[in-house]
């Protein structure tokens, strides 16, 4: 799904000398009455990709959460709306998550190369990772979708999905409540008979954090269409499968702090 793009994550540096003569006077409470509340948890906009972590040839762009909330509207609908096959793979983790998504639950950063777009989300909505499971994998490792309204009403949309392996951070021991990462091979014929091809990427994690709340860490990255053609040519991939996998491990890393 087309995303991203706000970011803004404030700077956290050491504590101000008045802070720091706050903290003297909270530590001398400790010795007397045990250990304090540890004080509110990051935010999201702490926890997602700083510019510099992007992937190499990314740059960051601007995005907030309500554009891409906006930007999300019309393809679940679309989505809602068309004829998909088989029927029990119609996926439904986008829209029960778009509409809960606001500024102080999530944070976006999107980022855009010379042929690609990246777009990362956390939030402490919790996303229904086993409904991305069921619609992309497995019996659903390979989907048509119809529409019946928007700019794609009457095209035929082909997917091939190839379930990546498993974050790195899962089998170092990150408290990972559940995940999938999948690569999409699209190919959408129109109803004037012409074809564009695509691939995509997008890589979902529920991540539980020592005295935090659960955040959701969802990334995405999707290559440039080709142009439509009735010979269509081969679609560029945005990154190779591996790379999609470390930057998932990055994010993943970040938000785990």
């Amino acid at each position: 799904m087309v995303r991203r793009v706000d970011r803004g994550a404030p700077t956290r540096g050491a504590p101000t000398v008045r802070a720091a003569a706050v903290i003297g006077v909270l530590a001398s409470v400790v010795l007397a009455c045990g250990t304090p509340d540890p004080g509110p948890p990051d935010a999201p906009a702490d926890l997602v990709l700083a510019p510099t972590d992007l992937p190499p040839g990314f740059t960051a762009q601007q995005l907030s959460v309500a554009d891409l909330v906006e930007a999300n509207r019309g393809p679940i609908q679309a989505t809602a709306d068309a004829d998909v096959t088989p029927a029990f793979c119609r996926p439904t983790a986008d829209e029960s998550l778009n509409a809960r998504l606001d500024a102080k639950n999530a944070a976006v950063v999107a980022a855009g190369s010379a042929d690609a777009t990246l777009v990362e989300l956390v939030t402490t909505v919790v996303r229904d990772v086993g409904a991305d499971a069921l619609a992309t994998t497995e019996r659903c490792a390979q989907t048509t979708v119809v529409p019946r309204t928007g700019n794609l009403r009457g095209a035929r949309i082909d997917t091939r999905y190839t379930r990546l392996p498993e974050p790195a951070a899962a089998r170092n021991g990150a408290r990972i409540d559940d995940s999938v990462s999948t690569r999409a091979d699209v190919t959408t014929t129109l109803p004037d008979g012409g074809v564009i091809r695509q691939i995509s990427f997008a890589g979902y994690a529920v991540l539980s954090r020592p005295a935090a709340p659960t955040v959701t860490v969802q990334l995405t990255v999707s290559g440039t269409p080709t142009p439509a053609a009735t010979r269509p040519t081969e679609p560029a991939a945005p990154m190779t499968d591996a790379q999609f996998s470390t930057a998932l491990d990055d994010a993943l890393a970040t938000a785990e702090r």
